[in-house]
């Protein structure tokens, strides 16, 4: 794929197929797509029961179905979702029903004006091509009526369009223009008393094993929630929490667009966002949980994701299939209510749905009640991690099962606990696409002098110098000379002097740091790579050591071909014999070079970092174009090395903070120990200054020394002089419950199934059996160790409460959690907090919802 093109926003959406005819009167099921004003068939009289069972290849152009029941077939929910898949619905991850026409949840709306929307949110949405991120800005309060005031106004109304297609097209083309207000997750339900069919707070599925096992009640996911949305407010893509299956009905109001992907091709597209949004994806693997990602349907087209679009009118209910992934936005002001549900052919969803390791109040379900009750011949594998049966995407649910049977016979009613899930974020800073202007005079951020090294341009060629660099830089983590841009460079103790790179990696696979779009991302060519056929399947790529000047790369890295022989293979610089060569973009020699359009050398980590290169050949990684680097660029000073030259040289990059003008060579700003990470779409690298970079203070305290004296306030609100006389420290475990609580202080001998104090703690996510302080044994999975360090203390100033400390007092600290808290700062630096954790404590918590 040529990575010059980049998809148009403004461009038509993907052909859809015209309306298939009219249903037979023998079925009940059509396929729909999106016009102008769909208006459905009349109903045709049906008796008959519920048709039987296709074959498994039904629906297999993955297209969106549309159903309508009789009152009679609507009467049972779970059994007519059941139906749906036998007809292949959940084969394009997303379905409609239209109700029988004399069915209504409520008989009137007006008078919901009065209800309160406790906190709408402002939806930012950022990016460009195609390719979106949405940040969520709480707003105050305020009531339905005034929320549709808002809605219809001039600002937000919806505009004036020719048919669905225009509209979508005007929604893709103004995303990022004036930021619509939602008024989502709010919990509650505008069903009329009474009502039987399909109402949403009462769908008596599978899911209901959470509430009446464990007592969760998890707000939007097994009670509804209502949304109310006005024109351009946007659910981006996702798939439901643990994977869930989800009801929509939209009450009233204008129209709201759905795109789903089919769950066979649910990889497919996590893979492209990974691509899209290496940042994001290095942060947490399950970012699209965030639901902060948004891909236009030409992207989707333009990598062949299969996808297919369906518009929901007032009155009609979408169902979302486990593992399918859906977006879509609203037309106009309307009001709809939605919640999860469950069939048993979820469970194996569920037991493989990714978690965000990103967040604490993410929606996590404990599988455990879920397997030990529906499939209790797999539990005892699937406790020990070795149920790894792939899953059936074609394989229609089963009504029900007998030990379904037997736990709706023997279960039983337990205290019903709540979860909520609210989503709020802000959006980050970025490295802006134009360049900030420096004010006169000198540069804000001045270094020290750098010594004078063999290195530097403005001294002569030493390619001995250069190839005892790049051998020490290959025993330095990451150990490929372009993936170090993300790795800030720490000086390290002792010299490296040595000639050769016996101490590297080389010839072993490691994973690459850099992401594929680095590569293809650029001001000219727009249109990013999603992976590199050069990696492999897991990930990693084959270090290389060129023979002559002992530089080590990745062969992904780099853009050498998988299958080429370590032995004597030279890298471009010395294969072309260019034995002065010296980047064109920086004042520092050695490194991993290319050549560029004009024949000249850059850094591939220059090229990488400065906006303006593009990689014309992004899979060899050569040559490079800096053609469109721009003067303006080319006469911002290095802070680093600006002193040691007589004239500007190169390119410089900037901080990302903000309008930050710090600038510096992308080598200098490496040395300097400048964090670079990369960034989501359309951004390449995210730049950090050390002004802007957040202090050690910030990631955690630090530690005290014995004899060191203190400050402390003990829990009377007394200040005291003391001195450190005694240190210890005590290790914790934190662990997941399987009704999804946690728990941070357990102690390792509390760890039954497990003999912790010989063998060290748990695999991460290994299941281990505890005994917590009231003595309850519980499941749980193991998360991670905690250390917690403690003080004794020995006060000094005991004239000041004499009738209450006769004699030296002690106090017991840990620098982590607890009710009661002391507060110890060093004389020296008075910003150091650590709190007291009483040994018999137990802080726990539950996992809060988050949509």
């Amino acid at each position: 794929m040529d990575s010059t093109s980049a998809p148009d926003p403004n461009s038509s959406p993907p052909e859809v197929p015209e309306q298939v005819p009219a249903p037979d009167p023998t079925s009940e099921v059509t396929e729909l797509n999106p016009q102008p004003n769909p208006q459905p068939p009349e109903e045709p009289a049906v008796e008959a029961p519920l048709a039987p069972a296709p074959p498994r290849d039904a629906n297999s152009a993955y297209k969106i179905m549309t159903f309508r029941p009789t009152m009679e077939e609507f009467q049972d929910f779970a059994k007519y979702i059941a139906y749906m898949e036998t007809q292949g619905a959940h084969r394009a991850g997303l379905a409609k029903v239209i109700p029988p026409k004399e069915w209504k949840p409520r008989q009137s709306y007006e008078t919901i004006e009065d209800m309160v929307i406790p906190a709408p949110i402002m939806q930012v949405v950022t990016g460009q091509s195609g390719l979106f991120t949405q940040y969520n800005i709480q707003k105050k309060s305020m009531t339905v009526g005034e929320y549709k005031k808002l809605a219809n106004s001039k600002k937000y109304c919806t505009p004036q369009h020719k048919d669905f297609d225009d509209l979508e097209r005007k929604y893709w083309k103004n995303l990022t223009f004036v930021s619509p207000i939602y008024g989502a997750d709010i919990s509650g339900s505008l069903y009329d008393q009474g009502i039987p069919e399909w109402n949403i707070s009462h769908l008596n599925t599978l899911l209901d094993m959470v509430e009446q096992e464990c007592g969760i009640v998890i707000e939007g996911v097994n009670t509804p929630y209502l949304y109310f949305g006005m024109w351009k407010t946007t659910f981006a893509w996702h798939t439901e929490d643990m994977d869930l299956y989800s009801v929509n009905y939209l009450h009233f109001g204008q129209p709201k667009s759905w795109y789903a992907i089919p769950p066979e091709h649910g990889k497919r597209l996590e893979r492209l966002a990974q691509g899209f949004f290496p940042g994001s994806s290095q942060g947490c693997d399950a970012f699209l949980r965030h639901k902060m990602t948004l891909i236009s349907p030409s992207i989707l087209k333009k990598y062949s994701i299969p996808f297919d679009r369906i518009t929901q009118e007032a009155g009609e209910f979408m169902i979302t299939f486990p593992y399918g992934y859906h977006a879509g936005f609203n037309h106009g002001f309307n009001c709809a209510e939605s919640t999860n549900f469950a069939t048993l052919r979820w469970v194996d969803y569920g037991k493989m749905a990714t978690q965000c390791s990103c967040r604490k109040d993410m929606v996590k379900i404990s599988m455990d009640v879920f397997v030990r009750c529906l499939q209790p011949d797999r539990y005892d594998l699937w406790k020990q991690g070795k149920d790894t049966a792939p899953l059936d995407h074609l394989k229609p649910t089963e009504l029900t099962s007998p030990e379904l049977e037997h736990w709706r016979k023997n279960r039983m009613a337990v205290e019903v606990k709540k979860s909520r899930r609210h989503p709020f974020s802000k959006p980050p800073t970025h490295t802006p696409l134009f360049i900030v202007k420096q004010e006169g005079g000198d540069v804000g951020q001045e270094a020290k002098k750098p010594e004078e090294g063999l290195l530097w341009q403005n001294r002569s060629p030493n390619f001995l110098a250069e190839k005892q660099f790049n051998a020490a830089m290959a025993t330095i983590e990451p150990h490929c000379a372009v993936c170090m841009l993300f790795c800030p460079y720490s000086q390290v103790s002792g010299a490296h002097s040595s000639n050769n790179i016996a101490d590297s990696l080389c010839g072993t696979r490691t994973r690459p740091l850099v992401p594929e779009m680095c590569f293809s991302a650029g001001a000219e060519n727009t249109e990013p790579l999603p992976s590199s056929a050069r990696i492999g399947e897991d990930g990693t790529s084959v270090l290389l050591a060129c023979t002559s000047c002992n530089l080590q790369v990745h062969a992904s890295c780099y853009g050498v071909k998988p299958d080429t022989k370590q032995e004597g293979w030279m890298c471009s610089r010395c294969s072309a014999v260019a034995w002065t060569a010296a980047c064109c973009l920086c004042n520092l020699r050695g490194g991993a070079l290319k050549m560029t359009t004009d024949d000249r050398w850059v850094h591939v980590i220059c090229a990488i970092a400065v906006a303006e290169a593009r990689f014309v050949n992004s899979v060899e990684r050569e040559p490079v174009d800096v053609s469109a680097i721009p003067d303006t660029r080319k006469s911002l000073k290095c802070i680093y090395c600006h002193k040691t030259t007589k004239q500007n040289c190169g390119a410089c990059i900037q901080c990302s903070f903000e309008n930050c003008s710090t600038s510096f060579h992308v080598t200098c700003a490496h040395l300097a120990g400048v964090v670079m990470k990369p960034a989501d779409w359309p951004y390449v690298v995210s730049v950090t200054c050390h002004k802007h970079r957040q202090t050690s203070l910030k990631s955690g305290p630090r530690d005290l020394s014995l004899g060191q004296e203190a400050i402390g306030r003990s829990s009377d609100g007394w200040f005291y002089r003391c001195t450190i006389i005694g240190l210890a420290s005590q290790t914790y475990y934190e662990v997941n419950f399987d009704d999804g609580s946690y728990c941070d202080n357990i102690f390792p001998e509390n760890v039954l199934s497990h003999d912790c104090l010989r063998n060290g703690p748990p695999e991460l996510g290994e299941f281990v059996v505890v005994n917590t302080v009231d003595g309850r044994v519980l499941n749980a999975s193991f998360v991670k160790e905690h250390v917690h360090k403690f003080y004794q203390v020995n006060e000094l100033l005991m004239l000041l409460l004499p009738l209450f400390y006769s004699h030296p007092h002690s106090y017991t600290l840990s620098t982590v959690g607890g009710n009661a808290f002391l507060n110890i700062f060093r004389l020296c630096n008075l910003n150091l907090t650590y709190k007291v954790t009483p040994h018999n404590s137990y802080r726990c918590g539950h996992s809060q919802a988050i949509s």
